[in-house]
C-alpha cells in the first residue's frame, strides 16, 4: 500500500511549509526539536530522501530539463511527500536532490515503516508523473532519538551533516 497524499493542507500550513524549505532553517528546527525530545522523553526521527543517484542513473532524464524545469519538478515531487505525512511533520525543501523530513514523536519502527511506504509512492510519482521508467533506487536514511547505542549522537550528526 502506497502512502497517498491528503488533499489540500490547511493554508496556514502551507505557509509554514515555505519557512522550512531551507536545509539551514530546516536544521535549526531540527536541533530545537531534539532538545525538546530530550527534555520531555520523546520520539524524534529524521529521515533523508536522496535523489542524487539518479543524476548518475538517469542521466538523460535531468539533462533534458532545463533547471527551471528540473526545480519544478522537485517541487511537484517535494508538495507530493509533504501531503503524504502528517501536518506536523516537517518537510525541506530540495537542496543538492535531498529531502529531509522531521518526524516528531515517532520511533524509529514508525520511521522505518514510513520510509519503506516512502520510497513506493516516490518510485511511483517518478514513473507516473515523470515518466522516469527503469529500476530506480530510492536511498532513505533513518535516524531516530534516542538510539540506544549511540543516544543522540547519530541523529546530532544526521542533523548537520543535511545542512551541510
Amino acid at each position: 500500500m502506497s502512502v497517498q497524499p491528503k488533499e489540500g493542507k490547511n493554508k496556514l500550513y502551507r505557509e509554514l511549509d515555505e519557512i522550512y524549505k531551507s536545509h539551514r532553517i530546516f536544521g535549526l528546527q531540527a536541533l530545537r526539536e531534539l532538545k525538546r525530545a530530550e527534555r520531555y522523553c520523546e520520539f524524534l526521527s529524521l529521515l533523508v530522501v536522496d535523489l542524487s543517484s539518479l543524476t548518475l542513473s538517469k542521466p538523460r532524464f535531468f539533462a533534458k530539463l532545463s533547471p527551471r524545469q528540473k526545480s519544478a519538478q522537485l517541487a511537484d515531487l517535494r508538495d507530493f511527500i509533504s501531503g503524504a505525512v502528517r501536518e506536523t511533520d516537517l518537510v525541506s525543501g530540495f537542496e543538492e536532490n535531498r529531502l529531509g523530513l522531521l518526524l516528531a514523536e515517532t520511533p524509529q519502527e514508525g520511521a522505518k515503516a514510513l520510509s519503506k511506504r516512502l520510497e513506493e509512492s516516490i518510485k511511483y510519482f517518478l514513473r507516473e508523473k515523470l515518466q522516469l521508467g527503469g529500476q530506480v533506487q530510492i536511498p532513505l536514511l533513518v535516524v531516530s532519538y534516542p538510539d540506544k547505542v549511540k543516544g543522540r549522537e547519530e541523529i546530532y550528526e544526521a542533523i548537520q551533516e543535511f545542512v551541510d
